[in-house]
């Protein structure tokens, strides 16, 4: 009678691993193989380490891991992939004179000096060395070339 319920159990089991595969992307069946090589293999550890099989155990133990380290590695793909997604768009156009004076906080008609004293007070203020961003000291130094006409 046990084994009647085991089989009935391992073909309602199968049946819905067919249902959850038939809905998900190949990506995702990729990632559900990965877990599932980990965990068989985490359990083939569990019963040959139980069992005194030591020999059967180490090899199922490295399986495990490798199983274990594909699947980070394959999340931190797919997250690189989204990530970098943003990276590929187009960079915006230059900017103008009228936000390179804003950037720098001067009005139209500034002398160079005045152009280079703004901009080595924010320089000081903001450089990546001092806790400030590489994007913002980027701004800075398009702005002022804009200025100076470089």
């Amino acid at each position: 009678m046990g084994f009647l319920g085991l089989g009935i159990t391992m073909l309602l089991v199968g049946v819905l691993l067919i249902a959850l595969v038939t809905r998900v992307t190949a990506r995702n069946i990729k990632l559900i193989g990965l877990a599932l090589i980990f965990m068989g293999a985490a359990a083939a550890l569990l019963i040959f380490a139980l069992a005194g099989r030591y020999g059967l155990a180490a090899p199922a133990g490295a399986l495990a891991l490798w199983g274990m380290r594909a699947f980070l590695l394959a999340r931190q793909i797919k997250a690189t992939k989204q990530s970098g997604s943003a990276a590929t768009q187009p960079a915006k156009s230059r900017m103008t004179r009228a936000e390179a004076l804003d950037i720098l906080g001067l009005e139209e008609g500034a002398s160079g000096e005045a152009i280079e004293a703004a901009y080595k007070a924010l320089i000081v203020k903001n450089h990546p060395d001092q806790g400030g961003t590489d994007w913002l000291a980027a701004r800075l130094n398009e702005a002022r070339d804009i200025l100076l006409d470089k």
